[in-house]
């Protein structure tokens, strides 16, 4: 989950320097050089062409360096050389933007900063590349440009909503999955009853909440995502949508059946409570199974919707493009760059079999097989091949606000604000984040 925080948190500076650097007046906004302005990239020592990408050195370092070998085992023309970042990766975007030396292929956020980088004329259009026909349609809403072009390959797929345990389920007699609200509160009524706690909770940490908040709230925006946003960021927006109630409700209710002493569980708490079987359901994303798999036994969690409304047609699973691949546009092998991309989206090659092997790592951004097996995996391969998933509307807010909204929505759950007070608090900070 370090992994994912560290991307979503990316965005701010990033955009921030391209913005310096594209109204500073040293240089064409959008850069005359690449890698390749460096000399680093034009070739190797045995007559490869190098192909440099940066990402950001996670926990996924000896994935990524089994992947380069794999690729240049069987591409003798090209030395993809993946360059692992291991200091702040924003900064170190930020300090390539400004000196026109990017990489030839490098990670970016979805949504605005792909834009960002887009309008500045640095990435290079893949519209007509092959994976655009094969990836879920809500992933390239997430990697376009607002002239609709497709400039980033989505490279997986978190997704939001309720994990549960299948057996605890089953000993408890609940063998219909709950689509509503009500439905739902009647599950946790039942868990209780069966001396089981019904949710995990990981509230002691904003971070969840801001989770939390954007699964209640997008089923109730989904039909013009676009539009309620333009309007928050018009500064006449709202959080008071219509619907906005039945988070609340839902919130009331996560807070009845948590626990006791639910402010003081943090992630940590909370996935070890699905893992070990302390608690029978928790809102969160895939990267929790990663504690499932190292439990013993290994429980048997499933995945379904947030039912935050009555309404059942509303309620959607959250699953959003975290990480987007990039080709710089002023590389001076764009063919090279392209052939890269292409083996990264192939589920067939090492690209995507070594980064998904694992219980909890995020499925890429289109439908595949591998990985290891597991009832959660099957559950979102399934809203994805229904086209019943929402994206996570905290990516696309004012950079920064998202990190703002959980704050402010711990002070509910710890029962020192009220939803007035709560609504009015997101409405006015995010005032102050767009002005």
């Amino acid at each position: 989950m370090k992994k994912m925080k560290k991307w979503l948190a990316l965005g701010l500076a990033a955009v921030m320097v391209l913005s310096m650097t594209a109204c500073g007046g040293s240089g064409d906004a959008a850069g005359d050089g690449g890698a390749d302005s460096s000399g680093e990239s034009s070739g190797s020592a045995d007559g490869k062409t190098k192909v440099t990408m940066a990402v950001w050195n996670g926990s996924w370092g000896e994935d990524l360096q089994a992947i380069q070998e794999d690729f240049n085992s069987n591409n003798p023309d090209i030395d993809l050389d993946i360059q692992m970042q291991t200091g702040d990766y924003s900064d170190f975007l930020g300090a390539k933007v400004a000196s026109n030396d990017l990489p030839d292929i490098y990670l970016l956020t979805p949504y605005q900063q792909v834009v960002a980088f887009a309008e500045a004329g640095r990435l290079m259009d893949l519209s007509e590349e092959p994976f655009v026909d094969v990836v879920y349609p809500t992933a390239l809403d997430a990697v376009k440009g607002t002239d609709g072009k497709v400039y980033a390959f989505p490279h997986a797929n978190e997704y939001l909503g309720v994990f549960y345990n299948k057996e605890i389920f089953a000993e408890a007699g609940i063998d219909t999955l709950p689509t509503t609200r009500d439905e739902f509160e009647e599950v946790c009524a039942k868990l209780e009853a069966a001396g089981v706690q019904p949710i995990g909770a990981t509230y002691k940490e904003s971070w969840t909440l801001k989770h939390l908040f954007s699964m209640l709230l997008t089923p109730f925006v989904q039909d013009d995502i676009p539009g309620f946003l333009a309007s928050l960021n018009s500064g006449e927006g709202t959080f008071a949508v219509d619907g906005i109630d039945e988070v609340f409700a839902f919130l009331d209710i996560m807070k009845q059946y948590s626990g006791s002493n639910m402010m003081d569980q943090d992630s940590t708490s909370g996935f070890n409570a699905l893992a070990n079987g302390q608690a029978a359901m928790l809102l969160t994303g895939e990267f929790s199974l990663s504690t499932v798999a190292h439990a013993d036994p290994v429980q048997d969690i499933g995945c379904f919707a947030v039912p935050v409304s009555n309404d059942a047609s509303k309620n959607k699973l959250g699953a959003d493009v975290a990480t987007c691949y990039v080709i710089n546009a002023n590389t001076e092998h764009p063919d090279l760059c392209k052939r890269v991309l292409a083996y990264m989206s192939d589920p067939e090659q090492k690209w995507i079999t070594q980064l998904t092997m694992d219980l909890g790592d995020a499925p890429p951004a289109m439908p595949y097989t591998g990985g290891e097996p597991s009832s959660a995996m099957d559950d979102y391969t399934r809203y994805c091949d229904e086209g019943n998933t929402v994206p996570w509307v905290y990516q696309q807010y004012a950079n920064g606000f998202d990190v703002t909204s959980g704050d402010i929505l711990q002070g509910y759950m710890a029962g020192a604000k009220d939803q007035a007070t709560v609504i009015q608090e997101l409405d006015e900070s995010y005032l102050n984040f767009i002005q």
